[in-house]
């Protein structure tokens, strides 16, 4: 789904140009009324701003379950301890694994508790999860039982990012985690056309390359990479997810080009 022309070649990897964009799929109605039904009619714009209000009390939640390790066999459900009661409890724990693994080498799977309708509200590609409504335990340290569902997307490594933006939809704190440096508001909030974005992308992409060798860089590439792959795999649409994606991308491709002295294209 990239653009084919090579901007960037390192050795043997060649990095596309732009990041394409998949003809947008709608969330299916049904998916929101599995997890939710009270909102089955409730239209998906509203749903996501309320989100949004409630993403970050939501993922202080995450941040205090605590699971214990997986033995070789995967669990049909995972008891946590909860530690923050301040949001809704998690719905699922998420199974998540990728499906390439080297020759050889045990398949690692990685467990992120999440809520139903974060995930339902946001991926199109999703399978319909299951209804599930833990009850809120009476004092911290408590805890509960939840359902384990595996999840195969093509870049695991990175899925804590776009869970994390999918609870706070801040574009800025994603753009300094994939670059490992503030970015100028400028670059997602202006014209990307513009004289001034172009001024200050090449400045951002300046001071990128004199803190980071190429190698260091490559890597936030294939880190962004993976992102869109796997936002592309669950069919996540959300426009300022993609904008950042793409300046991330654009930002990272100037910093090669001026590390490695290769033209950009």
């Amino acid at each position: 789904m990239a653009d084919a022309t090579p901007a960037i070649s390192m050795t043997s990897v060649s990095l596309p140009r732009y990041l394409s964009r998949p003809t947008p799929r709608d969330v299916p109605k049904q998916n929101i009324a599995a997890v939710a039904p009270e909102l089955a009619d409730t239209p998906l714009t509203y749903i996501r701003d309320g989100l949004e209000c409630l993403g970050p009390d939501m993922l202080q939640v995450l941040a205090g379950v605590k699971a214990e390790t997986v033995s070789n066999v995967l669990p049909k459900e995972l008891t946590v301890v909860t530690d923050d009661l301040s949001s809704d409890m998690p719905t699922h724990m998420l199974a998540v694994y990728s499906r390439q693994v080297p020759a050889a080498a045990k398949r690692r799977v990685k467990l992120f508790p999440t809520h139903n309708i974060v995930l339902a509200a946001h991926c199109a590609n999703l399978p319909i999860l299951q209804q599930s409504n833990p009850i809120t335990p009476r004092t911290a340290g408590e805890s509960i039982t939840i359902p384990v569902v595996p999840l195969c997307i093509p870049a695991p490594e990175v899925f804590p990012q776009l869970s994390t933006f999918l609870y706070t939809k801040r574009i800025d704190y994603l753009l300094a985690t994939l670059l490992s440096h503030p970015v100028p508001p400028a670059l997602y909030t202006e014209d990307p056309t513009s004289e001034r974005v172009g001024s200050a992308l090449q400045q951002c992409a300046s001071k990128l390359a004199t803190l980071a060798p190429a190698h260091v860089l490559l890597s936030r590439a294939m880190a962004v990479n993976g992102l869109w792959r796997n936002a592309c795999a669950l069919g996540i649409g959300d426009e300022k997810l993609w904008c950042a994606m793409d300046v991330a991308w654009e930002v990272l491709l100037h910093a090669l080009a001026i590390s490695t002295g290769k033209q950009l294209l």
